[in-house]
């Protein structure tokens, strides 16, 4: 138990340490003139987006969902993408949300349960993830059957 709680809070200070990272190059990729991002820049904020999905891939916790749901690290980048789009660029309680929605087996299962074919049901899934964080909420969004 207590080297569970301890990986715990090693994955906490790893996570707190990338997402600052990431929203700092992402900071600097708006802000360059013109809108052109340096290709330094988005090699940097790309190597620190793989550490990210490779965190969430190697993650234990997050094993049943990542081969229930066929998980890759192109499905996590587009899905950190997605939900940067739909509006998710906030953080809530500490959590960048499109970076922690992917870290955390119970909104990774959420997020991958089901397709989401129209914008609708994309920005409920945005809003019922922003809102899973801003509550502390640590349990399953949906049940899922692992057997």
């Amino acid at each position: 138990m207590l080297g569970e709680i301890f990986r715990s809070f090693k994955k906490s200070s790893t996570i707190k340490k990338l997402t600052k990272e990431y929203i700092d190059y992402q900071n600097k990729s708006y802000s360059s003139a013109l809108g052109m991002i340096d290709s330094m820049t988005s090699d940097k904020k790309n190597k620190i987006l793989d550490k990210i999905v490779e965190l969430s891939l190697n993650e234990p916790n997050n094993q049943q969902p990542i081969n229930k749901f066929n998980i890759t690290k192109t499905k996590l980048i587009k899905t950190i993408e997605e939900l940067e789009d739909l509006g998710c660029i906030i953080f809530a309680k500490g959590h960048y949300v499109p970076i922690s929605a992917i870290l955390y087996p119970q909104t990774l299962e959420y997020i991958f349960y089901k397709e989401r074919r129209n914008k609708e049901d994309k920005e409920k899934m945005a809003k019922d993830l922003i809102s899973y964080f801003e509550d502390n909420k640590m349990g399953n969004i949906v049940e899922i059957d692992y057997e």
